[in-house]
């Protein structure tokens, strides 16, 4: 049925139990007397005005704190050379144009997506480490953009972080209100590694693709919710583990409990019940690992191998699974080891064993304690505790071994709702923003400077 109400009929908008008082609802009952696609010329028009007044709000503070943030990495970037004044800089002389200026960018992962966009895979072997989604949509918006390959990356990245905030402060309007959205969504761009947002990176696009799926689970919307997960999956094999909030979210809504499916069995119910909780939405979990499984079949044809990209892997000294508790054990072994905690080593694995650890009691503080957000976000906890956990068990066998993880922290939304939560109170608002803000400012300098960050 419309999701607008019949003419002369006013929208009732009735909010699930523990929501907050000023979310609202895409899906609001239509006229009875309105079959399906009956809805006038007059109904559709105020659907939509009714959407866009949904999403406004949205709209509107996702761009805010994205410009913001262009801004603040273009002023950043323009100044990353005078830390080596009269020294000869690892990024090269000084940029005499903005073309120039924009090239520093050009580090690390971003080389492999650009020539993965430009040659595909058989150029170096290696490179089926990194998903094809994000280099197939940089090779695609190459053909219709001005400049070359680099420069449509940045454009993907960039409008792929601005869909991200958009959904981000939407997801979180709903299920912790409107104020905390706005926070949830600034905390993000403000944390150390979120200039990797606007960079090209597959982080804005999976980050975009996520939040679109956890937020279609929330709706119900079960095909577009493992569809775009689907897509996730494409672009970095983290995706697949959407499922896992996929399932619990699904039977959550679905009112799945051992009891009642024990009294159903006990009272013969136990087919009519299982069918209840099983009907064809369940069916669309096998989309989530669609993306993977077509890399999988191109890595087989390809190259005779369907694991490809795991053997690929051990290129960057990742094979095999660790138990998380050896690897914080040898993390902290390095750190305490290094001949000073200012080496920027011993400093890359402070920084990502304390992110870690501090999401992962962020996920946590979400289920229980002052800042709790309650059971309908126990999918979003059970995601991003699979997030830090991954490179927590598949260590890197070099000098930073849980290297990236204060990256892969962007895709905990979680973490960042039970922060704003915490942000209600000013003065952890204004420590939040201050410290981040500055330590990010730095790390655009590092990275810009052609180091290492994440």
């Amino acid at each position: 049925m419309s999701d607008s109400p019949g003419p002369g009929l006013v929208p009732v908008r009735r909010r699930p139990a523990g929501a907050p008082e000023d979310a609202t609802l895409d899906d609001t009952p239509s006229s009875p007397d309105s079959p399906v696609g009956a809805a006038s010329p007059e109904a559709g028009a105020a659907d939509t005005r009714a959407v866009w007044q949904r999403w406004r709000p949205s709209v509107v503070t996702g761009f805010v704190v994205w410009a913001s943030g262009i801004l603040a990495y273009f002023l950043v970037t323009a100044v990353a050379w005078m830390p080596t004044e009269g020294l000869d800089s690892k990024a090269g002389p000084v940029p005499t144009t903005f073309g120039q200026l924009a090239s520093s960018w050009n580090h690390w992962d971003t080389v492999w997506y650009v020539i993965i966009a430009d040659s595909g895979y058989q150029y170096d072997t290696r490179s089926t480490a990194f998903f094809p989604l994000y280099p197939m949509t940089v090779r695609a918006a190459n053909a219709v953009l001005p400049g070359g390959t680099f420069e449509a990356g940045l454009i993907v990245g960039a409008l792929a972080c601005l869909v991200a905030l958009i959904l981000v402060h939407r997801l979180a309007t709903e299920m912790i209100g409107a104020e905390d959205a706005r926070r949830t969504t600034v905390y993000l761009l403000a944390f150390p590694t979120g200039f990797y947002l606007v960079a090209a990176y597959n982080e804005s696009l999976f980050v975009a693709l996520a939040l679109a799926s956890l937020y279609s689970m929330r709706k119900g919307r079960w095909w577009w919710a493992a569809m775009f997960a689907g897509y996730a999956s494409a672009t970095r094999m983290a995706g697949v583990m959407l499922g896992a909030a996929f399932v619990y979210e699904y039977l959550r809504q679905h009112g799945f409990s051992v009891r009642r499916l024990r009294d159903a069995a006990r009272e013969g119910r136990l087919g009519r019940e299982t069918a209840r909780l099983f009907d064809r939405d369940a069916c669309a979990v096998v989309l989530v690992p669609a993306g993977l499984a077509a890399y999988m079949v191109f890595c087989y044809l390809t190259f005779g191998d369907a694991l490809h990209f795991l053997e690929s892997q051990k290129a960057w000294f990742r094979s095999g699974f660790t138990a998380p508790w050896l690897v914080i054990g040898d993390v902290v072994d390095l750190i305490s080891g290094s001949e000073s905690i200012y080496h920027p080593d011993a400093l890359r694995n402070l920084a990502n064993l304390t992110t870690a650890l501090v999401v992962l009691a962020l996920v946590v503080l979400s289920l229980v304690g002052p800042w709790k957000l309650g059971a309908d976000h126990a999918y979003l906890a059970i995601f991003a505790a699979i997030i830090i956990l991954m490179p927590l068990s598949n260590p890197i066998h070099t000098h930073y071994p849980i290297s990236s993880t204060w990256r892969y922290a962007l895709e905990c939304t979680v973490a960042f709702m039970v922060l704003a939560r915490m942000g209600r109170n000013a003065h952890f608002d204004r420590f939040y923003t201050t410290a981040m803000l500055a330590l990010q400012g730095a790390m655009v300098v590092v990275f810009v400077q052609n180091n290492f960050v994440a």
